[in-house]
């Protein structure tokens, strides 16, 4: 008895030993964010406390704004497209074009993101002048100032080339992040739906979609994550002005580029301010990533106050 007793006891202590370790893990991880918030608190404190903070905001009202803009435009376009693509290629796809299209869409996600300014600024960006912005321009800025153009002399770069730029560069990571959790849905759950009757259009619609809602909604947060902190590409199209644009399709920028054009050369004074940008993109972060989860439970509720 004593015997068994021990032996328990040794069997235990495995599981004790990696229950400590995953807290540990878990503790670092939450040790480093804060450490990461609080130094940038602390740095922001000159900057935030030399005018109010009604103030600062104004006086920093561009990139705040193009932030937003950039972030939302990208989610816009990576959201349906990387969604409907990673249900494609689960529900779809014959096996061997899935693994094709597969790998194209990881190859898409490697490349730097220097590279795809370079394609937009040498093609993707007149192209889109010329035909997305001036579709939009033409069809709705006549009753939505904020979407209107000069048409006989459109804008070198704006802030809408920069958010679409990104919301390509993301459709990859919502492809493959939709991808895995629309396969970790149970095949049971569709064969059930399907033998009541129900079209496969129906099945993915009321039965994948829902079930995948919360994992598809955090594989929209990482993207729009990734879409709030680019910096290299947006600062090659946005244009770098730092006041409120009159329009999306005007001249911009975005906290990450305006850090990462003027810290270079920036006296004490002007890192704090950049610090306290830094806090300030940290909380719009925080604040969109809340908004989308309210957004998919709302979505949720009314779903199924249809049905």
């Amino acid at each position: 008895m004593a015997f068994n007793i021990t032996r328990s006891r040794s069997l235990l202590s495995p599981d004790r030993t990696f229950r400590a370790i995953t807290l540990m893990a878990a503790v670092t991880t939450a040790t480093i964010l804060a450490i990461i918030f609080v130094v940038l608190a602390l740095g922001s404190i000159p900057a935030l406390t030399a005018s109010s903070f009604v103030d600062f905001i104004g006086t920093n009202a561009g990139p705040i704004f193009g932030t937003v803009a950039t972030a939302l435009i990208a989610i816009a376009v990576a959201g349906p497209i990387g969604i409907l693509a990673a249900v494609y290629l689960v529900e779809f796809a014959p096996k061997r074009l899935a693994v094709v299209l597969t790998f194209i869409v990881e190859l898409i996600a490697a490349i730097p993101s220097v590279v795809f300014g370079l394609w937009a600024v040498n093609d993707l960006s007149i192209r889109l002048r010329d035909s997305v912005e001036w579709w939009i321009a033409s069809t709705f800025g006549k009753f939505i100032p904020f979407l209107s153009e000069d048409s006989n002399n459109p804008a070198a770069d704006s802030v809408f080339r920069a958010g679409f730029l990104v919301g390509i560069m993301i459709i990859p990571l919502v492809v493959a992040l939709s991808r895995e959790i629309i396969r970790a849905v149970p095949i049971s759950l569709r064969e059930g739906y399907i033998g009541m009757g129900a079209t496969r259009w129906e099945t993915i619609r009321h039965v994948v979609l829902p079930t995948a809602r919360i994992g598809i909604t955090g594989a929209l947060m990482l993207a729009l994550g990734r879409a709030l902190g680019e910096t290299i590409a947006v600062t090659m199209v946005i244009g770098g002005s730092n006041d409120v644009p009159g329009s999306l399709f005007q001249p911009g920028s975005t906290i990450a580029t305006r850090i990462a054009t003027t810290l270079p050369e920036a006296n004490p004074d002007v890192k704090s301010v950049l610090i306290a940008l830094g806090v300030i993109l940290f909380f719009v972060s925080l604040g969109l990533s809340l908004a989308m989860r309210l957004a998919a439970r709302q979505t949720a509720k009314i779903t199924a106050s249809v049905k």
